[in-house]
């Protein structure tokens, strides 16, 4: 195993513990709503950090986009509105359902579609041979994982009953409507990583001008992350507009707050950049192997997470035994997808 195979190994798990953890502040804020958490971690981490760090990685911008073509540049958007979606959804889920359940099953849904869809259309020729066949059956291992875990969710809530699928600071959900949203989460948000396997021209680009490998992949993110940023900040300002919940916004936030926005935003700017730099080192099969391990690392990071935090306090018995089944199908499929290199 190489040098460079072994660099972006290292690089996924920092980017998979760092992205499992960026949503456990949303546990601790005081003053606001799911709203406003989500509409200054949406400002912080979909807008000014992309921009301050391609400004800073990234030579001669400008004319990055100038040489890149235009209908790749609006593929990598539509990506990331759809992306963006899928973001709006996943914070929804995580409210309504949870780390330990929540995280891990929507993260299942998308790293398998975000691992299958590449695979398919960048190496076609790989798909009947054992890469190809691996893939398929952690696709099939990823999708018995979120029954499972659908069914631990359904069995928690009839067991807890009026103290079940309450949100950490949204409104409470029933475990139906928190299960659609988590898998339509699934559906859209594997556009994220779309956007780095299909915007090859970007990179190239950048690279042309001066930015090294690695950092050529910022010029591609400022691109896909602030076009999904905007249906983020776009829901968060209708939320507060429907609510008239505008005062809390800046005027009765805390300090803790203000902390957990920024540490949100940090921690998960720094895992997909991070991510870019791993799956840059794992070759040609970066954005199947890579995108895979990093969820699987995430989601056991995220199941820590939910469990240390009490969100199962209370439960036993089947419930918990079908939630530690699903999410150990999770990660079986999810380092199954990796094997298929």
């Amino acid at each position: 195993m190489s040098v460079g195979y072994l660099v972006g190994l290292g690089w996924i798990l920092v980017a998979g513990v760092t992205q499992g953890a960026y949503v456990l502040p949303m546990k601790y804020t005081r003053a606001w709503k799911w709203e406003h958490l989500w509409f200054w971690f949406s400002v912080i981490a979909f807008f000014v950090l992309p921009l301050a760090v391609a400004l800073v990685t990234v030579p001669h911008l400008e004319q990055v986009f100038s040489l890149a073509p235009r209908n790749q540049l609006v593929a990598i958007a539509l990506f990331g509105l759809g992306w963006g979606a899928g973001s709006v959804l996943f914070g929804l889920g995580v409210d309504a359902l949870g780390m330990a359940l929540g995280f891990s099953m929507m993260t299942g849904l998308y790293t398998a579609l975000g691992a299958l869809i590449p695979l398919v259309i960048l190496t076609p020729d790989l798909i009947l041979r054992r890469n190809g066949l691996t893939v398929i059956v952690g696709n099939i291992i990823t999708a018995a994982g979120v029954v499972v875990c659908a069914v631990a969710g359904d069995q928690r809530d009839k067991t807890m009953g009026s103290k079940a699928t309450v949100g950490m600071i949204g409104p409470k959900r029933s475990f139906a409507v928190a299960l659609t949203i988590c898998i339509l989460c699934g559906i859209l948000s594997p556009a994220l990583n779309f956007g780095y396997a299909f915007g090859t021209d970007v990179m190239k680009a950048a690279q042309s001008l001066g930015a090294t490998r690695d950092n050529a992949v910022n010029a591609m993110w400022l691109v896909l992350i602030p076009a999904g940023g905007i249906l983020n900040v776009g829901y968060c300002l209708h939320l507060m507009r429907k609510n008239k919940s505008w005062s809390p916004l800046v005027l009765q936030a805390t300090s803790t707050d203000w902390i957990g926005a920024w540490v949100m935003g940090i921690l998960w700017t720094g895992s997909v950049i991070v991510y870019g730099w791993g799956a840059n080192c794992l070759g040609r099969l970066g954005p199947s192997l890579g995108w895979s391990l990093w969820n699987a690392i995430l989601i056991a990071t995220t199941f820590v997470c939910g469990l240390l935090t009490h969100e199962w306090d209370g439960v036993r018995g089947r419930p918990l035994h079908l939630l530690f089944a699903g999410i150990g199908l999770l990660i079986i499929g999810m380092f199954a997808l990796g094997l298929g290199v």
